[in-house]
């Protein structure tokens, strides 16, 4: 057989598995949405017709027998069928197995948890994982959702309390300064203020807290010498903690600098240390320090009150939240009493690059303010 009767039986078989291709795939385009077996079988169906229609058209060309050829594609035809079935089998399972991942995406879908399980093949596998692992992560969204939810009602909740308690003491002594009832009008008067003042806070920290859920909070960085900043919050808010009889303490490094928004990390400060005078027992001491190495400066605020639960610690700095411990209940004044104060003070120093964490001590409560030294 020479060179070019080979290259016309290449040829020959060629066109004929190309013809067959492509009818494959004009039915498989014609049964897009037929079920996976009836793809399969169009698949292994052309190939056989590829073979059979090649040993026909080439019989003549290699020579074989009108006996020889009808043996050949009696073989072919006969394995055909069998393939075709073995095809029908395999295919059953992959249809099952992509049927069960169907209804493991509708469960998705629905909310419901996805398991892992194994598929028939690599492909199949993978994509099973890929529902296991949304479904977690769904899940965990709608926890997160139903917690953010749930914090929401109940912070809406307090502020309604915090904001209805000072107004009704407000026009509870309105009323007696108007109808010219009070004997000691002064008194009266200090507290209206003080309510007033109450009412100021609790509408700054709302205000704040909603810029910063707007993601509109905005920081005018400079280079600040942390224990000039610490030290005037300290002098600014020692007469307060006279009053309340407790000691306010500083200690600092020398030339602690970092790249700050100096009004409002004074702002975070100064949340922490009213919070620490609001739950210092009366002869108490508050102590601040400022440390630093190279790489981040840390304000620390410690107090010797009841300290935090251990189960508090992780949502101290979540809006409205407040412990169950004795670190309830304001004394101070200066604070709204809605528990959004260190909600704010977290939100500044992340905006600044650094972190806020709270530690029970012990014998009282710290909480430690860090910044990065260097932007």
């Amino acid at each position: 057989m020479t060179w070019a009767e080979y290259l016309q039986i290449i040829g020959t078989a060629a066109g004929v598995a190309a013809v067959s291709g492509i009818a494959a795939a004009v039915a498989l385009r014609l049964a897009r949405r037929a079920p996976l077996i009836v793809h399969i079988v169009v698949i292994v169906a052309a190939a056989v017709l590829a073979v059979a229609g090649g040993i026909a058209l080439t019989a003549n060309g290699m020579y074989i027998s009108e006996s020889d050829t009808a043996v050949a594609l009696t073989v072919t035809a006969v394995s055909g069928v069998v393939a075709i079935g073995v095809a029908v089998v395999l295919a059953g399972t992959l249809s099952r197995d992509a049927r069960a991942l169907g209804r493991d995406a509708r469960r998705l879908g629905a909310g419901e948890a996805v398991g892992p399980a194994d598929r028939r093949t690599a492909e199949l596998d993978e994509v099973q994982g890929e529902l296991v692992t949304s479904s977690e992560r769904l899940l965990r969204a709608r926890d997160d959702t139903l917690r953010a939810e749930q914090a929401r009602r109940e912070l809406v909740t307090r502020i309604a309390h915090d904001l209805l308690a000072p107004v009704a003491s407000i026009q509870a002594i309105a009323e007696i300064l108007e109808d010219g009832l009070s004997t000691e009008p002064d008194r009266h008067a200090r507290q209206l203020g003080a309510h007033v003042t109450r009412l100021q806070s609790l509408v700054g920290d709302l205000f704040e807290l909603s810029r910063i859920d707007a993601g509109t909070l905005a920081l005018a960085t400079e280079t600040v010498s942390l224990t000039d900043l610490a030290s005037d919050v300290v002098a600014e808010y020692g007469e307060l903690a006279r009053v309340h009889e407790v000691a306010l303490a500083f200690s600092a490094g020398t030339g602690v600098t970092a790249p700050l928004d100096a009004r409002q990390f004074s702002r975070a400060l100064v949340n922490v240390l009213i919070n620490a005078i609001e739950h210092s027992p009366a002869g108490g001491t508050v102590m601040v320090s400022v440390t630093a190495d190279a790489h981040e400066a840390v304000v620390a605020v410690r107090d010797q009150g009841p300290g935090f639960d251990a189960a508090d610690v992780a949502h101290v700095f979540d809006a409205g939240w407040r412990g169950t411990s004795a670190r309830t209940a304001p004394r101070v004044g200066l604070a709204g009493g809605a528990g959004l104060g260190l909600a704010i003070t977290r939100a500044i120093i992340e905006a600044h690059g650094g972190a806020a964490s709270a530690h029970d001590t012990g014998g009282g409560a710290e909480v430690r303010l860090r910044v990065p030294r260097q932007v």
